[in-house]
Formats: structure tokens, C-alpha cells, sequence
């Protein structure tokens, strides 16, 4: 899945779970995740996933029934065992912000 739509803004990002590069957010829970990985090019073609994004910006997200729900959580607990799934889930943004400044590796 390299193309997907932000859960938050709308916009057209690379992939599900990677921050949206127009409003920096990140799905961070279960719910968002699932948001995410449904409103993807493994399930929708260009122009469905356009219609996606300008329903999300109206402020309209999706509505997944129980079953599709169902069937994506379950892909997101096999992803989460899986060492990818258990390296890209594991790092958070806050996390990587506040990282301390590394010293200069320069000497003057």
C-alpha cells in the first residue's frame, strides 16, 4: 500500500500508517489505525481515494461496517506481530521530537 488517505486532513500521503505530510499526523490508536489502512490504493483506485480525501476535509470520515471493521483489525493484529509492523507501531512522533540535540561532530 504506498498510497493512502490522511484520516485527519484528507490529503493523499505514502502509506497508511506514515505521517501525512500536509497536517504531520500520525495514527497513533487502534481506531485511526484501521481508518487508515481502510482508506488505501489495496482497497480504492485514484479517483475513489480523491472522493475519500474530500469527504474527510468536509469533515465526513468514512463509516466502516462491523465486518470490514472486523476483517481490518485483524490485519492490523497480524501486522503488529510481525517485526515491520512491530518497528513502524513502536516509534512515535512525540518520541522522535523530543530526542535530546546531538552534540556537534564538528570541531569548530
Amino acid at each position: 500500500m504506498t498510497k493512502a488517505v490522511c484520516f485527519r486532513c484528507g490529503d493523499i500521503k505514502f502509506g497508511a500508517f506514515n505521517p501525512c505530510g500536509a497536517c504531520g499526523e500520525t495514527p497513533r490508536n487502534d481506531e485511526d489505525l484501521i481508518l487508515s489502512l481502510a482508506m488505501t490504493d489495496h482497497y480504492f483506485n485514484d479517483p475513489s481515494l480523491r472522493q475519500l480525501g474530500d469527504s474527510v476535509k468536509a469533515g465526513n470520515l468514512p463509516k466502516l461496517d462491523e465486518s470490514t471493521r472486523s476483517n481490518l483489525l485483524k490485519n492490523l493484529e497480524e501486522f503488529k506481530k510481525t517485526p515491520a509492523g512491530r518497528i513502524m507501531l513502536s516509534l512515535k512522533p512525540e518520541q522522535e521530537s523530543e530526542a535530546k540535540p546531538r552534540r556537534k561532530w564538528w570541531p569548530f
